[in-house]
This record gives C-alpha cells, structure tokens and sequence, in this order.
C-alpha cells in the first residue's frame, strides 16, 4: 500500500468531533482491565477474498456466517490506512454513505486482523482508542499495544495525543 494517499485535516474537520473529550470515554478507559498477556501482533497476514466468487464462498470464523457485502465495503476502505496512521468511524461511515455504528459493527466482526484489514487503526472522532472485537473492557489494550507499535501514542486516558491527532489522521479512501 506504498502508494496509499494519506490526508490530513483541519482542526476544524467533520471528521473530528467539536465537543471536549467525552468524560465516557475517560470513565470507560478508567474501568477497563488490562489482561495479563497483550496482543501487539500487528504483522499476521490472513488470507482474504479477493474476487466475488471467494467472497461468496467465504464463511467467516468469528461469526461462522458468510460476510455481507457491506462488509467486505468496511473492509475495503479499512485495508487502506497506512500504517502508523489512523481514521474515524465517522470518516469511514461518510466515505462508505452509511453510518458510523455500522461501521463499528462491521469492524468489530473483522476476521482478517491485523493483515490485511487493520480495523485497530480505526478510533472514535474524538481520537479515542475506541473498542476492538466488539469489546470496551479489555481488548482495547490489544488495539493500544498495535497502534503504539505502528508509531503512535496516547495519553493516560486513552486518547491518541494531539500532536499526532491531525499529522496521523487518513481521510483518503478511494
């Protein structure tokens, strides 16, 4: 993906929410458990359909369900990140012409992370680690631990620093 075009915003962006750091969020992160062992694995490649024939055929071993042709949508848009880089759902949902919870729930059935869908590098508009695997408790430390390997960094409650909010942010799906 070397010639992946990465886009950078201004603070005022709609990508980026105009509200103060959601206090949810902090109570969330605050109440979350780091498990005993982290998943930095951020260079696991798995297989991934590629024409519609395997697509259709595909049956996904989170969901032990064929994958729905917006997904597949998600997931497209999401393998173009660039590593070290990160995005909005809000980002993806307007790309995509749908809606940022749709997105989540597409990305939190992903089957094909880290590579090549790297749903970790998707983080709420207030630049909030957000959940991963559908999950707000723990596994958020997995997609902190894969984001901090791939250059970014966070502050103690969870958000991607401001330094990096615009320099790092990819708004530039085709």
């Amino acid at each position: 993906m070397s010639s992946a075009k990465v886009s950078t915003t201004a603070a005022k962006s709609s990508y980026f929410t105009s509200k103060p750091r959601s206090a949810a969020h902090q109570r969330l992160y605050a109440r979350a458990v780091a498990p005993s062992t982290i998943d930095d694995d951020i260079d696991t490649l798995i297989s991934y359909p590629e024409t519609p024939e395997t697509r259709r055929l595909y049956i996904s071993k989170k969901t032990k369900r064929p994958m729905t042709d917006f997904q597949y949508r998600v997931y497209d848009a999401c393998r173009q990140i660039p590593k070290g880089h990160f995005t909005t759902y809000k980002a993806m949902a307007d790309f995509l012409q749908s809606g940022p919870r749709a997105v989540g729930n597409a990305l939190a059935k992903n089957p094909f992370c880290p590579l090549p869908i790297p749903c970790h590098r998707v983080t709420t508009s207030d630049c909030y680690i957000g959940g991963f695997a559908g999950d707000t408790k723990s596994k958020i430390f997995f997609k902190k631990a894969k984001l901090e390997k791939e250059g970014l960094q966070f502050d103690d409650k969870g958000f991607i620093i401001a330094s990096m909010q615009q320099s790092r942010f990819f708004n530039g799906f085709v």
